[in-house]
């Protein structure tokens, strides 16, 4: 008796060592502050960002069945007028790519879809091309989304008195080298479960030996029909997160020499600078695959936050990034972090990718979300975008706009 007291003593005390070193790391795994520029600069070119052409219509059934399944009252229309759109993200070819100009990435939330608990089990990517930005289609004959919906025996409970039901969110894509590297956020979903739906690689069993709140998951696909098994980029979990953070909206980018990723964290750890609700990290990769941990990535600094004027307490809730012609720029979309919406959609520019001054006037002043905006053409002045705006009634939006270079060169010197 005496030698079992004696080994669950030992077994204690090595817990709360264990406890008391996770506890350290965490407090000491702060991502690198930026080094603050500063300016009291307005952007005074052309403002032509505000009038959208038209409303998105989107010819695709959401279907909310887990593999093996076939329930039709988990399917759904969502074309016009039922809308039910979320987290857009477009990769346009002026010249077109397999016969389509326009090739976006979303997922079906929102509008007919719903935003009760159900309605995440829809939140799957899913693949449309258009040639005019408004009329959109299935990229294949095949309608189903790339991803269906977790299992609940692929699922982890989110809260007590909640069924569980893991979803998939937050999809966004690159296009380079001639290859679609499509990223998406898997919520509350097994490790388990992303060994038997992603690929037999060493970097899945190196970063999915365990379970994680939130996963960060990576799919290529050289058509954007025929796609690879997924590929876990980062999780939750330390070191790549305080943990079970959101990492909200990872969006990336490919700038010619390697990829950046920025996402939100919201601020409810001591892990963060200050006491704004959420921060946007960067993170960066020379593979698109390994990124930097939390500890090595940079917390972006906002030269000016035009959203604080609206509301004290809105801050980055939803991100979008691109890259072009040496510059970056965010779409972002600010709200009430604490309640995890969304209202305004802001555009932010920089050239380092770590400072960024924000336009003054919003895309949109109210119920907007996770938006897109993606280059069409570039000129040696100026850069044409197209946009699609997503609205918190499930609808999209499409409008175009141009912004000059040296405008926003003008904006960003010191």
């Amino acid at each position: 008796m005496a030698a079992y007291t004696k080994k669950q003593n030992i077994l204690i005390i090595l817990l709360l060592i264990f406890s008391f070193s996770c506890s350290r790391e965490e407090e000491g795994l702060y991502a690198e502050n930026v080094e603050p520029v500063s300016n009291d600069h307005t952007y005074t070119g052309p403002v032509d960002y505000l009038t959208d052409i038209g409303t998105i219509n989107i010819n695709v059934m959401a279907n909310g069945n887990h593999p093996g399944r076939n329930d039709q009252s988990f399917i759904k229309n969502i074309n016009a007028p039922n809308f039910g759109y979320c987290h857009p993200d477009v990769q346009y070819f002026p010249n077109g790519f397999n016969g389509y100009r326009y090739w976006m990435v979303f997922t079906p939330y929102f509008g007919t879809v719903g935003t009760t608990q159900d309605s995440k089990r829809y939140e799957n990517p899913t693949i449309v091309v258009s040639n005019d930005g408004l009329n959109w289609s299935p990229a294949t004959s095949a309608q189903g989304p790339l991803q269906r919906t977790p299992s609940v025996n692929e699922s982890l409970s989110e809260k007590k008195d909640e069924p569980k039901q893991g979803f998939w969110s937050d999809v966004d894509w690159t296009f380079e080298n001639g290859r679609f590297s499509l990223y998406y956020r898997g919520s509350f979903i097994k490790a388990m479960a992303f060994k038997s739906r992603g690929a037999k690689s060493q970097n899945n069993v190196r970063k999915g030996d365990k379970n994680a709140q939130r996963t960060i998951v990576r799919q290529t696909s050289a058509d954007g029909v025929h796609w690879e098994r997924l590929e876990i980029a980062y999780t939750s979990n330390l070191p790549y997160s305080p943990k079970d953070n959101h990492i909200i909206s990872p969006s990336f980018v490919y700038n010619g020499s390697g990829y950046v990723s920025y996402e939100v964290e919201n601020n409810i750890s001591p892990n963060f600078p200050g006491n704004d609700p959420s921060y946007v990290i960067k993170r960066t990769s020379a593979n698109g695959l390994d990124f930097s941990n939390f500890k090595q990535s940079k917390v972006v600094n906002f030269i000016n936050k035009p959203w604080v004027q609206v509301n004290p307490v809105f801050a980055p809730w939803h991100i979008q990034a691109t890259y072009v012609d040496g510059y970056y720029f965010l779409c972002i979309a600010a709200g009430d972090v604490k309640k995890c919406t969304a209202d305004t959609l802001y555009l932010a520019f920089s050239k380092d990718g770590e400072n960024f001054k924000v336009l003054p006037k919003p895309l949109v002043e109210h119920d907007t979300y996770r938006s897109c905006v993606f280059p069409m053409t570039t000129t040696s002045n100026a850069i044409n975008f197209g946009a699609v705006i997503a609205y918190k009634t499930g609808v999209f939006k499409y409008r175009e706009f141009q912004l000059s270079k040296q405008k926003i060169d003008d904006c960003l010197s010191k």
